[in-house]
């Protein structure tokens, strides 16, 4: 579907956004707002996924509120929100009167969504290949889809594996958060592809892209250069030895010109997960 996913914030090719210019300010009332009648389905909803797909974990994730770019400067607020409430909100069945709720509530259709910020990035190798995976039918989301490394920046890496009612706000450092968040999308290609974190450049951000199929939940995107050829990379996936061995089962290279020209007219697009959709828009936008 062409409208899977929109763009939320888009980095122009005249700019560059890296940690060194990301800002971010954590805020209790950056939280989603709880909806007393929908909140109580939200454990229930937990248990049957749990049921269903053993695989899958509850982990504290950091929920984006909003994101602007001022000159050369990219901010982002951010609250704290949880995978069972991403589930129970945003992937519910009930999503799409959530958002109403919102709208007239708080004049915001994600005001009671969990919106977990996800990570997602263009990896290039010194081929001009971009790599895309496939995503393994155990995956909550978009199985058995090519997607983009990608992921989710984690608050227990900044503060530890706290429960989400027990963490403080005022204990999450502003810049070790945005280090995270650049540190997070290393770390996914690391542990999906199997590349050495040494041939991996700096994330250059590229902007945030809304999956409309999961109640428009956000996802910040980047640019990376890897220093391997695809065949090199393809030889370290194939070892099967990545950290998240699990989530993929196939990796394919794709001729970086081959994705600027993709849209939703082309064979390979109905084959993409929303998200990898919403990370190459972004890619077209910032190279136009």
């Amino acid at each position: 579907m062409e409208n899977e996913s929109i763009v939320l914030l888009s980095v122009p090719c005249t700019q560059q956004i890296c940690e060194s210019n990301t800002h971010v300010v954590i805020k209790e009332k950056f939280n989603r707002r709880r909806h007393h009648a929908h909140d109580q389905q939200i454990n229930a909803n937990w248990d049957k996924r749990v049921r269903e797909n053993p695989k899958i974990f509850n982990g504290t994730k950091f929920r984006l509120s909003s994101v602007s770019l001022s000159g050369n400067a990219l901010r982002l607020d951010l609250g704290l929100t949880c995978y069972k409430d991403f589930l129970g909100t945003n992937w519910s069945e009930n999503s799409k009167s959530l958002a109403n709720d919102g709208v007239r509530d708080f004049q915001d259709s994600q005001a009671y969504m969990s919106d977990p910020l996800g990570v997602g990035a263009i990896v290039l190798t010194t081929d001009n290949k971009a790599m895309f995976l496939k995503r393994s039918k155990h995956c909550a989301e978009a199985p058995e889809l090519w997607d983009v490394p990608g992921g989710h920046p984690e608050p227990q890496e900044v503060i530890g594996k706290i429960p989400l009612e027990e963490i403080k706000m005022s204990e999450l450092n502003d810049q070790r958060v945005v280090r995270e968040l650049y540190d997070s999308i290393l770390r996914e290609v690391v542990d999906e592809v199997n590349v050495p974190i040494s041939s991996l450049s700096q994330p250059n951000f590229i902007g945030v892209a809304q999956n409309i199929s999961a109640g428009k939940r956000p996802s910040s995107e980047f640019i990376i250069s890897c220093s391997l050829s695809s065949t090199e990379v393809r030889d370290l996936y194939n070892k099967g030895s990545q950290e998240e061995a699990e989530e993929s089962t196939h990796i394919q290279f794709v001729d970086r010109e081959t994705v600027l020209d993709l849209t939703p007219d082309t064979d390979m697009w109905s084959t993409l997960a929303p998200s990898a959709k919403g990370c190459i828009m972004l890619y077209k936008l910032h190279n136009g």
